[in-house]
């Protein structure tokens, strides 16, 4: 959890004027860089494009690539941005409805968002759900491959629909670098983690995340 503690050090200028989700337009594309700081900082790949726009939602075509392989998937998101339909984290996708916000626009200064999605999770067939916190924190420089960025800093904490008998749900806690110029984020910071069941020793917790995504090109759309 180091990197969130360094963040946290760091002093935000205030966001100024709201800032409004997105409008995406068919061809939109970004290309990521991905450091998995758990396996030596081995670098992936991750590519998303949007395919289509319809009644002011969007699908992207997301294309992860490491040393395994490649997968690709479809994230369908709302006018403002929610996830309608996509994957959170490493799973199938499915629905969410409502959509998961986890970036709730209009982002403005302070903000803060809770968000509790009922599920039936598709593996187990069981009833959970999903818990979504954010905060807006300010406007934070940040230089990444593509350039740098005056981006709008947001702290977010998703609590997966995932436990088990043996084990708590995964805890994502993810630090945000949001820049309105290129419709997205341009760096995330994330950790991952859950806590084996039991009591004294037996209560080990286990981190299965520690990753940073950071924006190498972004292409606009439409043209």
């Amino acid at each position: 959890m180091i990197v969130f503690a360094v963040i946290a050090g760091c002093a935000s200028a205030p966001v100024g004027a709201p800032v409004d989700a997105p409008r995406l337009v068919v061809g939109d594309h970004w290309q990521y860089r991905v450091t998995d700081n758990l396996r030596r900082g081995t670098v992936s790949q991750l590519d998303a494009e949007v395919i289509a726009v319809a009644g002011g939602s969007a699908r992207i075509r997301l294309d992860y690539s490491d040393t395994s392989g490649r997968t690709e998937w479809i994230d369908e998101v709302d006018g403002q941005g929610g996830l309608s339909s996509g994957a959170l984290w490493r799973e199938r996708p499915r629905p969410f409805n409502p959509p998961a916000q986890l970036l709730a626009f209009p982002l403005d200064q302070g903000k803060t968002w809770r968000q509790v999605i009922d599920t039936l999770h598709p593996d187990t067939e069981l009833r959970d759900q999903i818990l979504i916190y954010g905060k807006v924190d300010g406007r934070n420089a940040t230089t990444v491959p593509a350039g740098s960025y005056d981006a709008v800093y947001i702290y977010r904490i998703v609590q997966l629909d995932d436990e088990e008998f043996w084990r708590t749900r995964t805890t994502l806690r993810e630090a945000v670098w949001y820049a309105p110029e290129v419709k997205a984020p341009v760096r995330e910071a994330r950790a991952a983690e859950y806590t084996e069941k039991g009591s004294g020793p037996d209560m080990t917790t286990i981190s299965t995340e520690s990753t940073v995504l950071e924006l190498v090109s972004f292409r606009p759309g439409g043209k």
